[in-house]
């Protein structure tokens, strides 16, 4: 366990693939998992998109905990008849007024922090959405948020006074727009974490969250020279934070973590689900309340009114038949089982994704495959374009592999040196592996664990047990598999896919 006082810091860098770490590109990041510790086995948070995953690393716990279930989201307290965008942090904060301070349904890593007398500070160039979900008590006073799209050069961060601190010294942030790439964006970030949250506000534990390479991957696609480029400044701008930690005398007590959200595939084609349902009499209309979509780009949830059993069960007989239809989810039959109600489906309980509040009836994802893409980055998918959306040349949100292997790395004063881990981890296990290395032990309160093999006292990890089983369903010439892995009673969603 940690002696004395343990600063921690998270650099949360979007849409990091863990195969984009090379020595000529990013030396900062491939120094750091050269000499601390590789964990090879790490696992996004599925849905693989950026909010659910955010909600997971400001918790440690699982979407069907937080409530926090996609990038688009049905909460019909709200509106009944359309999700909303959990990347606007105005609708998240009027999911948060119609729910008496509910956005997120479980303790947050800034509250178990303030109860202790600690302060987490999440510092973010990503969405407005995806930062609030870092710290999402910042607005009634738990810790520090900043961003600088809350309300561009009035509102930068919570509390009031050290939004105006920050508007002060370093003025408005640069304006995101339509640019391919947000360097500008990230490097004011930077700025303001190095010149003051660490030296003025000197948090116990800080957030950084790094919006690229994911702004230019969706556009120009994951593996471009451009998105290249993106990750590199990224890279130089990690290493001047570490530096200011080193000119501050802090690296003698700091444990530093290195996490992406989630991978990143190739999108090959887009698929109408609204219109396809429509088409088939199980929607009335785009716009109707009778069956909600809630898209996650590569991944969608269906809300059905009334939770009409015959329609839900229709909609899945409906994907398993297309031949842009990969895996789908219903609710459990019982506990321990890992088919769905309806035949020829997973559980939803299975993969966290079970919430009576705010669950889809209904989840499915699309086939992917491991083809390169043509600069010769493995693993292509499909994504909904229903309502208009836009088809990125590059996504996630699906359970390809390609998108649930996320980066980890842990380095610093309590991690092993030199070291690989080849056991399950996640993004669920940042929020206890950060409350251990500060000496805080919550006894299984969350979903995720710590990650005890990785540090210098933990038990050597070629001998923590794992359990991966796969399991099937088929129903009228339709099969599916998925693939689970087991550590501690935690369950780890390696892939599913359709078996053709």
């Amino acid at each position: 366990m940690p002696k004395g006082r343990r600063f921690v810091i998270v650099f949360v860098v979007d849409g990091l693939r863990p195969d984009a770490i090379t020595h000529e590109l990013t030396p900062t990041l491939f120094r750091l998992r050269s000499e601390g510790v590789d964990f090879t086995n790490s696992h996004s948070v599925f849905p693989t998109v950026t909010r659910v995953n955010a909600a997971a690393i400001g918790t440690g716990m699982h979407p069907g905990s937080t409530g926090i279930l996609g990038n688009q989201m049905y909460a019909a307290v709200v509106d009944s008849r359309r999700a909303l965008d959990t990347g606007n942090h105005r609708k998240l904060l009027e999911l948060d007024q119609a729910t008496g301070g509910r956005l997120v349904l479980t303790e947050t890593l800034g509250e178990r922090l303030h109860a202790r007398g600690l302060r987490l500070a999440s510092v973010s160039s990503g969405s407005t959405g995806s930062a609030l979900l870092t710290n999402p008590r910042a607005p009634h006073g738990i810790g520090v948020l900043v961003n600088g799209a809350f309300d561009p050069g009035k509102l930068v961060a919570w509390p009031a006074d050290v939004s105006a601190a920050i508007l002060a010294k370093f003025g408005a942030a640069p304006a995101r727009g339509a640019l391919p790439r947000y360097d500008a964006v990230v490097t004011w970030t930077q700025q303001v974490l190095r010149e003051y949250v660490l030296p003025e506000l000197a948090p116990d534990v800080v957030i950084n969250w790094l919006t690229e390479p994911d702004h230019s991957q969706h556009h120009l696609g994951v593996g471009s020279a451009s998105a290249l480029e993106a990750l590199a400044n990224d890279d130089r701008e990690i290493a001047r934070v570490l530096k200011t930690l080193d000119d501050r005398g802090l690296m003698a007590s700091t444990d530093v973590l290195v996490v992406s959200d989630h991978g990143f595939t190739t999108n090959v084609s887009g698929v109408d689900v609204a219109g396809a349902l429509i088409e088939a009499g199980l929607k009335a209309a785009a716009d109707s309340g009778d069956v909600v979509l809630a898209s996650s780009g590569q991944a969608v949830a269906v809300h059905v009114e009334g939770h009409d059993r015959d329609r839900i069960a229709a909609i899945a007989r409906l994907v398993q038949s297309r031949e842009w239809g990969g895996v789908v989810f219903t609710r459990g039959r019982a506990d321990g089982d890992a088919r769905g109600a309806v035949d020829g489906t997973f559980s939803l309980e299975l993969i966290h994704v079970a919430n009576a509040a705010r669950g889809p009836d209904l989840l499915f994802t699309f086939p992917w495959t491991s083809r390169a893409n043509a600069f010769g980055v493995p693993g292509t998918d499909r994504a909904s374009i229903s309502g208009g959306a836009k088809l990125y040349a590059s996504d996630h949100g699906s359970m390809s592999p390609w998108n649930v292997r996320n980066t980890f790395v842990g380095w610093g004063v309590d991690f092993k040196k030199r070291s690989t881990v080849r056991t399950p981890v996640g993004n669920v296990d940042v929020a206890p592996t950060i409350l251990a290395l500060l000496g805080i032990t919550e006894d299984g309160a969350l979903d995720g664990r710590v990650l005890a093999e990785a540090l210098e006292e933990g038990p050597d990890a070629e001998q923590i047990a794992v359990d991966t089983r796969v399991h099937t369903v088929e129903v009228e010439g339709y099969r599916a598999a998925i693939q689970i892995s087991e550590v501690d009673g935690r369950r780890y969603v390696d892939k599913s896919w359709r078996i053709r």
